[in-house]
């Protein structure tokens, strides 16, 4: 058996809560400006494609990731998940 579990990816249909999740731990955290971005990106921005969504999704939680290395580890670890998340479902790494 191996000692570190594999983390569970998020599927497309799961973004939406994912996200709001996220976004309400950042909240707590204090990052109000960062989880209203996300917010913002999943709720208000009309994307022509659901790739555009994911980019500008796959661009904030970069832009989180590297600008904030006080993000709490719990939050952290949420936000490179995801990341991957979407790199799977657009196959781009």
């Amino acid at each position: 058996m191996w000692p570190f579990r594999k983390s569970k990816l998020a599927r497309p249909k799961d973004f939406p809560e994912v996200i709001d999740a996220l976004a309400e731990k950042l909240r707590s955290a204090h990052f109000v400006v960062e989880a209203d971005r996300l917010h913002s990106l999943v709720h208000e921005v009309v994307a022509t494609t659901s790739n555009e969504l994911y980019y500008q999704l796959h661009l904030a939680l970069k832009t989180l990731d590297h600008e904030h290395r006080a993000l709490p580890h719990e939050i952290a670890v949420e936000v490179r998940r995801l990341i991957k998340s979407i790199d799977k479902i657009c196959r781009w790494k």
